[in-house]
């Protein structure tokens, strides 16, 4: 079983040494994609090495076990460890063993409520970090938007002049036009925002 598992073992990791090759030297999407597309790629690339180069050793020990405490495979073992836990009880109380958990299984309960406390306390501890990271991308986001509506209004200012220096466009005003020419008060629609929301 092990001899045919080998050679599959081997192609794949040879396979994936291939690929992460190809995703370095940017082959695969030096073809592809455009070159704004890459330097974004590699901004976020580089947001994320930065978020995750602040992470301490015991947060990252956490967080690896909270995805294993979270992945399938340990609610295999836990099943599987329960049901085995009372089978041998069960089978220990019968033939007069020592030491024997029996019901309701305090020492099981003792163990499930530990290990139920870890995880919950190592889910928090990531999900605290998420938050942190999640609120720095919402910030940039704020900030990318409001440059981009700047950069529109001061676009739609210039289309505006121009329009009124044509002599055929001269005389004809465009209300639409100057409203949206106009710089958005991020102040005052924070404040709207608010009211809003309090009058529900």
């Amino acid at each position: 079983m092990n001899v045919a598992i080998a050679p599959w073992r081997v192609q794949n990791s040879d396979a994936l040494a291939r690929i992460f090759r190809a995703m370095a030297t940017e082959q695969t999407t030096s073809t592809n994609l455009p070159s704004s597309a890459k330097e974004n790629l590699e901004v976020l690339s580089r947001f994320k090495d930065g978020e995750e180069a602040q992470i301490s050793g015991l947060q990252l020990a956490i967080e690896r076990i909270s995805r294993f405490l979270g992945s399938p495979a340990y609610f295999a073992f836990a099943v599987v460890f329960i049901g085995l836990w009372i089978a041998v009880n069960a089978f220990g109380m019968r033939h007069g063993w020592r030491h024997v958990d029996a019901p309701p299984f305090f020492w099981l309960q003792g163990w499930v409520s530990c290990n139920a406390l870890l995880l919950t306390v190592a889910v928090l501890i990531r999900q605290n970090r998420m938050a942190q990271v999640a609120e720095h991308r919402a910030h940039l986001a704020l900030q990318i938007n409001l440059l981009t509506e700047q950069k529109v209004t001061k676009t739609l200012q210039i289309i505006d002049e121009l329009r009124r220096d044509l002599p055929t466009l001269r005389g004809r005003p465009d209300a639409e036009v100057t409203e949206m020419s106009k710089p958005a008060d991020t102040h005052a629609l924070m404040h709207a925002i608010k009211q809003k929301q309090e009058d529900r």
